[in-house]
């Protein structure tokens, strides 16, 4: 496990820190231990009526173990967060120094974005020592202090109790995570699909109104739930059982502690005022073996995180380091590409072809979820693909460096990033040298010149935090004129219409046809708006191409196209 090599190398630089919690953490166990074994010693000694001042030293041991033992969990508290919090910091500074700007997105990563699931995956990490390593340090100092206690009494109860301890502490929470395991993982994948199916809801909310996708979804999404139900059902039945088998394995070592330490009372071999304190630190010591349960999920959780952010770190599939000449021609070919999910086992795109001749345009259809916008990760380097080829200008991807690809393209997500800036700054993003009267000129184009006379400002109105201050229409505009502001030869559009109403969008649709006569084009949509304009129409459904061909063809051919064209109008009322 590489990630734990680098958070060995990054606890060494808290050294200090990480040892201080650990004793204060040793010693808030041990106190309790002291504490309920003088306790033990007090009563018994008590019982046979002894001078008050004979009590006094275990009195004041009991009051000592007692308020010490919330002292010491105070600084343990603080040292062993603030250590976390330490190592946190390390980790972050050694993960910043380490990113990779040209990763290549892997397939886990699809559904959100990348900064954000790897702060996700980076804040993880802190709990690797607060909830996994610290956890297993305490338990073994506490049992082999513990141990080491007993045995001064009776070396047989010593072996007792460390075979007992072991089984509680270690042996049983693998075996419980062991059965438990595989719960987990489908868990995870059925959160993971459900999360996908809310948000390709949320996405195509029209999509799911306009074509008969209502009750195939409740279907599906019940289905789903139901398997969760079931699954989290067995999982907390098997947490319970470990649960009580943990509390039946301390009332038996209780129980062998009592019956191992009776003959040794019985032939004066131990002071009857001990009998009742060895059952009792028995008890006491388990304490340190509450975390343990967790202790292999935290590791897992570790691993996991630990793969996601090297995966960051080190993985591109496009070779950076080659020289490349600059590219010259623009036509772009894609072939027999297929990308794979390696969560749901499925093909997200299966064995996709097609040309893009420079300055033609391609359209591709299909409802949410057939894997239009992944193609369009693909051909930014976002997305590793299992088979086929990427050529731009006859040369492959493979032997091109990221900033050439994404340099010859410009493209629109869904969910344009807005910055909280103003305006003008916003789109001269895309390019500085752009003038007042060229920026005006298509905010106009793009009808949304009044946005900036009706306000005092003009281009310089703040548009607030990812946006806020404008509506979704708007922003889709504005974020239009960014794009085409930007000198690239290949545009790529994902729905760059879909906050905007019928009759607005048909006038934004032709503006963005009039600005790109002299650029490519892969438009992704759903929206079926001026069709007959593209050279030529890609029909998806799940991953895989349906059908292919002009407007008028896919039209004459009445066949999956033809149907969503239906669907639309007679939606909308065309």
């Amino acid at each position: 496990m590489r990630i734990l090599k680098v958070m060995n190398s990054l606890m060494k630089r808290q050294f200090f820190f990480v040892i201080c919690s650990l004793i204060m953490g040793g010693f808030t166990i041990l106190c309790n231990v002291g504490l309920l074994s003088t306790s033990a010693v007090l009563i018994s000694r008590a019982a046979l009526h002894p001078d008050v001042l004979d009590l006094m030293v275990l009195i004041v041991g009991v009051r000592f173990f007692g308020i010490f033992r919330g002292v010491f969990r105070y600084f343990e508290r603080i040292l062993s967060h603030d250590a976390t919090f330490r190592i946190l910091s390390s980790i972050r500074q050694w993960f910043y120094k380490n990113f990779n700007e040209n990763y290549s997105e892997k397939r886990k990563f699809k559904t959100g974005d990348i900064y954000t699931k790897i702060v996700t995956d980076v804040d993880k990490l802190r709990e690797f020592y607060l909830r996994g390593l610290y956890p297993l340090i305490i338990a073994i100092l506490t049992g082999v202090a513990t141990g080491l206690f007993i045995a001064s009494f009776s070396i047989n109860l010593a072996w007792t109790y460390g075979i007992g301890y072991i089984l509680t502490g270690f042996i049983l929470p693998i075996l419980i995570y062991k059965l438990n395991n595989n719960f987990l993982e489908e868990e995870r994948k059925l959160n993971k699909s459900i999360n996908l199916m809310l948000l390709d809801s949320l996405k195509g909310i029209i999509e799911i109104n306009i074509y008969p996708l209502k009750n195939e979804f409740a279907e599906e999404f019940n289905y789903l739930s139901k398997r969760l139900t079931h699954i989290q059902k067995k999982k907390n039945l098997i947490n319970i059982f470990g649960t009580n088998l943990n509390s039946l394995m301390g009332t038996i070592l209780m129980g062998l502690a009592l019956i191992i330490a009776a003959p040794l009372v019985i032939n004066g071999e131990l002071e009857g005022i001990y009998y009742a304190m060895l059952p009792l630190t028995v008890i006491a010591s388990l304490e340190a073996l509450i975390p343990m349960n967790m202790v292999m999920y935290k590791f897992k959780e570790t691993y996991e995180s630990g793969e996601n952010i090297f995966a960051v770190i080190e993985s591109s599939h496009i070779n950076n380091s080659n020289e490349f000449e600059k590219i010259q021609n623009y036509d772009l070919s894609v072939k027999n590409l297929s990308i794979y999910d390696n969560d749901t086992d499925a093909f997200i795109i299966n064995n996709l072809s097609f040309e893009l001749p420079y300055k033609k345009k391609v359209a591709i259809v299909g409802v949410s979820g057939s894997g239009k916008s992944t193609i369009l990760k693909a051909l930014l380097g976002f997305i590793k693909y299992r088979e086929g080829e990427i050529l731009i200008g006859g040369e492959y991807y493979k032997n091109m460096s990221i900033d050439d690809i994404r340099e010859a393209f410009t493209a629109i997500e869904q969910n344009p990033y807005v910055f909280n800036t103003t305006i003008k700054e916003n789109l001269l993003i895309a390019k500085k040298e752009a003038s007042e009267s060229e920026i005006l000129s298509l905010l106009d184009k793009f009808e949304i010149l009044d946005l900036i006379k009706n306000n005092e400002k003009g281009l310089d109105t703040l548009l607030g935090q990812f946006g806020y201050n404008i509506s979704g229409g708007e922003k889709q505009r504005l974020m239009l004129v960014r794009a085409l502001l930007k000198p690239s030869e290949i545009l790529l559009l994902d729905e760059p219409t879909s906050n905007l109403d019928i009759e607005l969008e048909e006038k934004i649709v032709k503006a963005i046809h009039e600005e790109i006569h002299n650029k490519s084009c892969i438009w992704v949509t759903h929206r079926l708006v001026q069709m007959d304009k593209f050279h030529e129409i890609i029909v998806l459904d799940k991953g895989q191409v349906m059908e292919r061909g002009t407007h008028k063809e896919l039209i004459d051919n009445k066949g999956m196209y033809y149907k969503l064209w239906n669907l639309q109008n007679d939606y909308l009322h065309l």
